[in-house]
């Protein structure tokens, strides 16, 4: 009997006292000892485009303010310019009856809030995944834009004198152009030129900045899954 009992014990598959011991069970205990671990894959946006789209949506904001500044201080900028052609002896009305207006109105107005409009809209694109070919198609006529823009500031007193000098009638032809913008950008707060200066590094850096960071590999790969 004791023969059995031992070789019943021995046995394997073999219940004893309520317990299975057969060895078909052990692998599944050796798993529980060693969890296999999981690679988990992020899909939410990179840092990258989210900072691409910051400074989109700032150089939006800097075109959109470059008219208010004109409408908060256009009307003082004009009178000062035909205090200007007063002194110089011309009738003040001569610049407007030439076309000449520092309180600029129309297209001047207008046109930065288009730009501002064409800046942020690929930008709140970028965010969803969909502007990336939009705004490596915008940005760069920006910056060609604001670089012609500020190249034409920098001649205005050479345009505006040749165009003086060019005229027919005499009470233009004499008029200094170089006193005359001296005279009308006088008018508009100190804090303005550094204002302009903060305009143009947001304006080259956001444009230039944004499309190479939405050229990084983070962005080519978030871009692609959408």
């Amino acid at each position: 009997m004791a023969r059995d009992g031992v070789s019943a014990l021995s046995a394997p598959g073999v219940n004893v006292t309520g317990m299975d011991m057969s060895t078909s069970r052990f692998p599944a205990a050796l798993d529980n000892t060693h969890p296999t671990t999981t690679r988990h894959t992020t899909t939410g946006r990179p840092r990258v485009v989210t900072v691409a789209a910051i400074l989109q949506f700032a150089v939006a904001v800097g075109f959109a303010s470059i008219p208010v500044v004109r409408l908060m201080f256009g009307a003082d900028v004009q009178a000062a310019a035909e205090a200007e052609a007063a002194r110089q002896g011309r009738d003040p009305g001569i610049l407007t009856d030439a076309g000449l207006r520092f309180d600029e109105t129309g297209v001047a107005i207008w046109a930065p809030f288009i730009v501002a409009v064409l800046v942020a809209l690929p930008a709140a694109l970028n965010l969803a995944g969909r502007g990336r070919i939009l705004s490596w198609v915008v940005l760069p006529l920006v910056l060609i834009g604001n670089v012609m823009i500020m190249a034409s500031n920098a001649a205005a007193a050479d345009t505006l004198q040749a165009f003086f000098d060019a005229s027919s009638d005499p009470a233009l032809s004499g008029l200094d152009a170089t006193a005359l913008l001296a005279a009308a950008y006088s008018a508009y707060p100190e804090w303005l030129s550094i204002l302009e200066a903060a305009w143009s590094v947001v304006i080259v850096g956001g444009c230039v900045g944004a499309v190479v960071l939405l050229a990084l590999k983070p962005s080519r790969l978030f871009f692609r899954r959408k």
